[in-house]
């Protein structure tokens, strides 16, 4: 997750950066999209107990994310609509939950969004996600 949030940034800083030469930069928000890799069996790395919780809960969220996940082809569209829209977008989402993630952080201060990490139980967890984003992570039909 590290490496998209950085690579939101730089195209974030680009975008300003090239704005005065007539670039555009399109930052697509394609969430879980639908593909083989998840099909693989993927060995789970090893890691302290420490981090279960952790664990559980981004696995949960990615759960819910190929339960929902998206077809390829709407992405492609996405980006079609990016690269050939009259006017400059920013940012496109395209997946379950993008929307309302990206509304949700924006609505929620910094302390508040290290605080749900930071629950004491995946219920109190998932229903303070709930709260800030109107997602349900628990909810994978």
């Amino acid at each position: 997750m590290a490496s998209k949030w950085a690579l939101e940034g730089v195209s974030e800083a680009l975008a300003q950066e090239l704005a005065p030469f007539g670039v555009r930069v399109a930052i697509i928000e394609p969430g879980v999209t639908k593909s083989a890799i998840f099909a693989k069996n993927i060995d789970t790395p090893r890691q302290s107990a420490a981090y279960d919780p952790a664990y559980r809960r981004m696995f949960q969220m990615y759960a819910a994310g190929l339960a929902h996940a998206t077809d390829p082809f709407e992405v492609g569209s996405v980006i079609h609509q990016a690269i050939t829209a009259p006017h400059a977008t920013l940012r496109h989402t395209v997946s379950w939950g993008a929307a309302e993630m990206l509304a949700g952080r924006a609505a929620i201060t910094d302390e508040q969004w290290v605080a749900i990490g930071a629950a004491d139980t995946d219920e109190a967890y998932y229903d303070a996600f709930q709260d800030a984003f109107n997602l349900d992570l628990r909810d994978l039909a």
